[in-house]
């Protein structure tokens, strides 16, 4: 269940990052959907806790540099990802393609990290991205779940599993695919969640919870360079240090 006002702030806060450039509150309220009175409120509250401020008069609100450096020193001490950094920039050095480090989010996919590629024609996307179950980091991740823990989060995929070109997704024939990759030990796709970009991952669990190793890339060159890039992305995850995956 989302909690409102929460929702709201990070609304607001996305809303920046897409204009870039200060507004005044009826236009935030108009574009987040926010009632008038609510949203103005929101904002003053943001301007008093020093992540908003008023640039001119006029001339609306922006986030202040706080925002920044409580993220940095939040991102700078998170000790998963420091330690997976080497690891991705080592699968995307072996394939030449985007390489992330994904996880669950409710019934969706979200990226915690990503080292893109450095081709000029790449799969791109940034940390806190989404990514459908129908990707292979959601096939990799639904794997490395327990079979209840599997049926459970595929019950909460309402209406329908559906496709990057809005074709549904037979369900048992999403999870004969599923257990077919768990025997691979390693997962895959090819356009279902991104159209003309195919994935490939290894899912695993630290403490419970369920990660992935993803490789991302343009389809035709992924599935040209299939094997060679499942080899690396074994390696990377034999890397992965044993007490962790059992713990």
């Amino acid at each position: 269940m989302d909690v409102k006002t929460a929702v709201r702030v990070f609304d607001v806060i996305n809303l920046f990052a897409e204009v870039r450039q200060p507004m005044i509150y009826s236009e935030i309220a108009r574009r987040t959907e926010i009632p008038l009175s609510s949203c103005h409120a929101l904002l003053q509250t943001m301007v008093a806790k020093g992540y908003l401020y008023a640039p001119g008069v006029k001339a609306g609100y922006y986030p202040t540099q706080r925002l920044l450096h409580v993220a940095r020193d939040i991102c700078s001490e998170d000790p998963l990802t420091l330690m997976f950094q080497p690891l991705l920039s080592a699968l995307r050095d072996a394939t030449g393609e985007t390489a992330a480090l994904a996880t669950l989010a409710g019934n969706r996919v979200v990226y915690l990290d990503v080292m893109e590629s450095r081709q000029k024609i790449r799969y791109s996307d940034e940390p806190g991205g989404f990514m459908t179950i129908a990707s292979a980091a959601g096939k990799a991740l639904l794997g490395a779940l327990a079979p209840a823990a599997r049926r459970k989060l595929l019950d909460s995929c309402k209406p329908q599993l559906l496709s990057a070109n809005g074709a549904v997704i037979e369900r048992g024939a999403f999870e004969r695919d599923i257990e077919q990759g768990v025997t691979h030990g390693w997962h895959r796709s090819t356009g279902e969640s991104v159209e003309d970009v195919a994935g490939l991952a290894r899912g695993f669990l630290i403490h419970g919870e369920a990660f992935a190793l993803v490789i991302g890339a343009p389809k035709a060159r992924l599935l040209k360079n299939e094997q060679n890039a499942v080899k690396a992305l074994l390696e990377v995850y034999a890397q992965i240090p044993p007490a962790l995956l059992a713990a």
